[in-house]
């Protein structure tokens, strides 16, 4: 029987998706990973594969961690308005914290891997679709509620959304202050305003 590796996998991605997601993938080092992760490099091979392989792990683990969890706020919301409302705050209070100096890691990788790695690139415009899905799911039950007008292309809107949470999270990266984001944010809930359906005209 093989000897079972002796370290805690979800720990081991935790921390290469950190290291990733601080340095990008070009300018991060296998002993970086080494150092980072705490296990030796023919661990690394040969659980991993290599540092492409260990690359896709984190990635995905960033998918099923960091940006489930935020996705949570638009899905598990009572109200599906306030709940992309929240995601947006969410999102804003980490990108000018914690969050300045990391961006957002599928959105760092696009602009530094996808043009010329056709797999991984793959990969995360699946992240993006889930993105996209979730806002769509939203905007759907809101069109049922009454809260969106019967007409309206929501799954435009969800791209539009989309977008705008890549877009905020460049802009932070960029040093711009919280009132800016803000008022990314605010404009953004301004369009689905704007698109609720109209109250009828009350009785004189």
């Amino acid at each position: 029987m093989a000897r079972q590796k002796e370290f805690d996998r979800a720990e081991v991605l935790e921390n290469a998706m950190r290291a990733f997601w601080r340095r990008g993938y070009e300018a991060t080092s296998v002993q970086d990973l080494v150092e980072a992760t705490g296990i030796n490099r023919g661990s690394m091979y040969d659980t991993f594969g290599d540092k492409r392989g260990l690359f896709q792990a984190a990635v995905q683990h960033y998918i099923s961690s960091v940006s489930s969890e935020r996705l949570k706020k638009v899905s598990d919301a009572d109200n599906p308005l306030t709940g992309i409302r929240n995601y947006f705050d969410g999102l804003v209070e980490f990108s000018v914290g914690d969050g300045r100096e990391l961006g957002c890691l599928i959105t760092n990788s696009v602009v530094e891997l996808a043009p010329h790695d056709a797999v991984i690139g793959e990969t995360l415009r699946k992240s993006f679709a889930r993105v996209e899905d979730t806002f769509y799911r939203a905007l759907f039950r809101a069109q049922q509620a009454g809260d969106l007008a019967a007409g309206q292309d929501i799954r435009a809107l969800a791209r539009f959304l989309t977008a705008t949470t890549n877009g905020l999270r460049v802009l932070a990266r960029a040093d711009s202050d919280v009132a800016t984001l803000r008022d990314v944010v605010a404009s953004a809930m301004s369009v689905l305003e704007d698109r609720k359906p109209d109250l009828p005209a009350a009785a004189e």
